[in-house]
C-alpha cells in the first residue's frame, strides 16, 4: 500500500508539466535550452549510450531522442517513478525508436545493466528525499570519461534576490505553493549544489545559466516581452549561474 500511494503522489505532479501551469511557458523555455546543451553534446562527442533520470517536460528527452533516430546514439534509458506520465510518454513516441528503453522505478533503487556516456540528471535533486544518495548511485552507472549533466533551480535568482531585497520576500530558499505543485522539496544556489556534487565524488567541468529572470512571472507576463527578448534572457544567462533561474552544470569523475 505505501509503494502505490507513493506511486499516486509521483503522477498527483502530472498538472504542474501542462499549459494549465501558471509557470509552464518559462519553465519550458528553461528545460528546452537544458536539452539542447545535452543533444549538442552527445552529437558532438558521437556518444552511444545515454541516460535520463525522470520524463517531467519531455522537451528535454526530444533532443537526445533525435540522436537515437538519426543514429548517433544506441541505447537511449529513461527512468521515472511515476506511470501514468512513463505511459503518456510511451503513448506519445508511438512506434518507440529502437533503442529506447523506458524503465519505472525510483532513482534511489532502479537497476539496468551496463555504463552510460551521459547521464542527464536535470531538474531532479530538488525533488528527491536525499539527493546526495541519489547523485552517488550515479557512479556505477556511468561510463568511463563519461558526463552528467544536472540542472536545478537557483534560490538565489535575481528577481527572488531583488524581492528580498524590497521586502517582499522574507527567506529566499523558502518554497512557494507552485514549488510544492511541482514536488519540489529543497532549494540550491550555486555554492550549495556545488558541493553536493563534489561531496559526492565529482568534479564540476562547467557552469552556466539558464535563463536571467528579472521580476517574476507575473510581472514579466504584464510586459509582453518579445521572443527576443526572451532569447536575450537566455543567452545572457549563461555567464552568471550565480543569479540566473535555474543553474547547470556539467560534472565527470
Amino acid at each position: 500500500m505505501q509503494k502505490l500511494e507513493k506511486l499516486e503522489k509521483l503522477d498527483s505532479y502530472k498538472q504542474s508539466y501542462t499549459t494549465a501551469f501558471p509557470y509552464f511557458e518559462e519553465n519550458l523555455i528553461i528545460h528546452m535550452v537544458y536539452g539542447k546543451h545535452i543533444g549538442q553534446y552527445i552529437q558532438s562527442h558521437g556518444l552511444r549510450t545515454a541516460m535520463s533520470l525522470g520524463v517531467g517536460h519531455t522537451v528535454v528527452a526530444q533532443p537526445i531522442l533525435q540522436q537515437l533516430t538519426n543514429g548517433t546514439l544506441e541505447r537511449y534509458v529513461i527512468v521515472d517513478g511515476a506511470p501514468q506520465i512513463i505511459e503518456d510518454f510511451r503513448h506519445s513516441l508511438e512506434p518507440a525508436p529502437e533503442g529506447l528503453e523506458l524503465i519505472e522505478g525510483y532513482f534511489e533503487t532502479f537497476t539496468t545493466s551496463g555504463r552510460f556516456d551521459v547521464i542527464e540528471a536535470g531538474f531532479i535533486l530538488e525533488h528527491v528525499d536525499d539527493p546526495a544518495f541519489v547523485l552517488s548511485r550515479l557512479h556505477q552507472f556511468l561510463a568511463p570519461g563519461g558526463r552528467i549533466f544536472i540542472a536545478v533551480p537557483n534560490a538565489r535568482s535575481l528577481h527572488r534576490l531583488l524581492g528580498n531585497m524590497a521586502g517582499l520576500l522574507d527567506d529566499l530558499y523558502v518554497l512557494s505553493p507552485s514549488d510544492l505543485a511541482l514536488g519540489h522539496k529543497r532549494y540550491f544556489d550555486l555554492d550549495t549544489i556545488s558541493a553536493l556534487v563534489r561531496e559526492a565524488g565529482f568534479k564540476i567541468v562547467n557552469t552556466e545559466g539558464l535563463m536571467l529572470k528579472p521580476f517574476t512571472t507575473h510581472q514579466l507576463n504584464t510586459l509582453n516581452l518579445p521572443p527576443s527578448v526572451w532569447q536575450a534572457l537566455v543567452n545572457i544567462s549563461a555567464d552568471y549561474p550565480e543569479i540566473s533561474n535555474a543553474i547547470y552544470l556539467e560534472v565527470t569523475e
